[in-house]
């Protein structure tokens, strides 16, 4: 096989080729490790690189997690009910991501307001790119969402998204950390198919920007760790954001129940509890461009940590991330029906053999396309 020489990004990727169902709503619940008491454990306002003009598209993998015998969630192949159709998760996936970018690219007025301090509504200007998809059989993982460890790929520059079927829309994020995890695949899908893109953004991205708001090290607006409403005035309670009022400061303004759900008076910051999680603070923007440029910086696409990666097998779905990523000579690769790789680099070299199947395809996306 002749060299191939590569400057730019490429994907390679397996795309196969549908179902039905449908199912209700249900509140959405958060449980955030490792809090820290105050925002400075994660933010030093005074060692800011780039500020929040700059936009940021930071990289993130979307896992699966499926029983030992590959049941129970979306598959290579399957939709979340193991039926062979174009919903598999590739695609959806695919779809979490382009809404998630979506909402991040609409930042609305908030709804919970003090008379005195209007709230500016400034551009989010981050979002994500798709870094791998990954598919993850082992019912440890499948039962006890809190275990993780061996999940994360990619994990110093990568925030990894666990996403499970189970129809309750909780989910939790260790906060500033790298991974976190969504329920609600299934009742997506099944309102995908009743609603279109509604069921989407309501069971799982809205959810997602949440949670990885948390990565981010964006912390509840009035609520604890676990999700309880914070009436107190105790700093544990906040997210020492000056301009996301407090419980009491909302009580004073007349509102009658600043924490609920979904009704006269909700909230609709993306860190607070409503159906549509989605107005970021000036304050919780600069938050989270600070998190990114400080603790991040190598989670940015077009950045790279390391400046070579060698492909030197393949059986499984892989994200490769480097400014120059090779197959070295004398190796053979092939990309297997229902796999991908995933080759995030400037430049990207075959010295060995690289085959894509009949049934694969091979999809090219330079840089800023």
């Amino acid at each position: 096989m002749k060299e191939l020489f590569i400057k730019t990004k490429i994907i390679i990727s397996v795309i196969l080729a549908f179902s039905f169902a449908g199912k209700g709503y249900s509140q959405t619940e958060c449980i955030v490790y490792d809090i820290p008491a105050l925002k400075s454990a994660y933010i030093n306002p005074l060692n800011k690189v780039t500020g929040i003009t700059e936009h940021k598209t930071i990289r993130v993998n979307i896992h699966f997690i499926l029983r030992s015998n590959g049941t129970g969630n979306f598959t290579e192949t399957t939709d979340v009910y193991g039926v062979q159709n174009a919903y598999t998760g590739y695609w959806f996936a695919e779809k979490v991501i382009e809404q998630c970018n979506y909402w991040l690219n609409n930042n609305p007025v908030m709804t919970q307001q003090l008379s005195c301090c209007p709230i500016d509504v400034l551009d989010i200007n981050y979002n994500y790119q798709l870094a791998g998809v990954f598919f993850d059989r082992n019912d440890t993982y499948f039962n006890n969402p809190s275990i993780h460890t061996g999940v994360i790929r990619n994990g110093s520059h990568v925030v990894n998204i666990l996403v499970y079927a189970n129809p309750s829309g909780n989910g939790a994020a260790n906060l500033g950390g790298n991974i976190c995890w969504k329920n609600g695949a299934e009742a997506a899908y099944d309102n995908f198919l009743l609603y279109g893109n509604w069921g989407i953004y309501n069971f799982m991205s809205l959810g997602c920007n949440h949670e990885v708001g948390h990565c981010l090290s964006l912390r509840h607006c009035k609520r604890a760790n676990l999700g309880a409403c914070c009436t107190s005035g105790s700093p544990t309670c906040h997210d020492n954001c000056a301009d996301t009022p407090t419980y009491q400061e909302l009580i004073n303004e007349g509102y009658t129940d600043p924490c609920i759900w979904n009704g006269q008076g909700y909230s609709n910051n993306i860190m607070d509890y409503s159906p549509l999680e989605t107005a970021f603070t000036p304050c919780q923007i600069e938050q989270v461009h600070d998190h990114i440029d400080l603790y991040k910086h190598y989670f940015k696409y077009g950045i790279f940590q390391n400046s070579t990666a060698s492909i030197n097998s393949f059986t499984d779905n892989a994200t490769y991330i480097a400014n120059s990523v090779y197959i070295p000579t004398g190796t053979s690769i092939s990309i297997s029906n229902g796999k991908r790789l995933y080759v995030d680099a400037e430049q990207f070299e075959v010295n060995g053999v690289f085959e894509v199947p009949q049934g694969s395809v091979f999809e090219f996306t330079p840089y800023g396309l």
